[in-house]
This record gives C-alpha cells, sequence and structure tokens, in this order.
C-alpha cells in the first residue's frame, strides 16, 4: 500500500512538472521543470524498489 500510495505521489508531482514546463516562459526554467518531470516518471515507475545491482560473471 506504501508503494503504491508513492508511485501515485510521484506521478502527481510529473503531472505538475509538465504544467509548470508548459506555463513558463523561461527556457532555463522550462528545461529544469522538464528534467524534474522525467525524475518523477521514472520514480513513479519503479517506486520505492531498489533497481538490481550489475551481476557479472
Amino acid at each position: 500500500m506504501i508503494e503504491e500510495a508513492s508511485r501515485i505521489y510521484f506521478a502527481r508531482r510529473a503531472a505538475e512538472e509538465e504544467e509548470r514546463a508548459a506555463s513558463t516562459g523561461d527556457p532555463v526554467a522550462r528545461e529544469a521543470h522538464r528534467k524534474l518531470q522525467r525524475v518523477y516518471l521514472e520514480r513513479a515507475s519503479v517506486g520505492d524498489r531498489q533497481p538490481l545491482p550489475d551481476v557479472v560473471g
């Protein structure tokens, strides 16, 4: 349940950053909002799961 709540939180934050990127006239701020949006979308897709380490050998 906690994992699902965190995924919803990050999805909402991604949507907020998308809106902020669309509404700003400053290209530097727009890029910052787009970068944050990508980070939040990534977190929404994986939730609190830790990525598996690369296993060599």
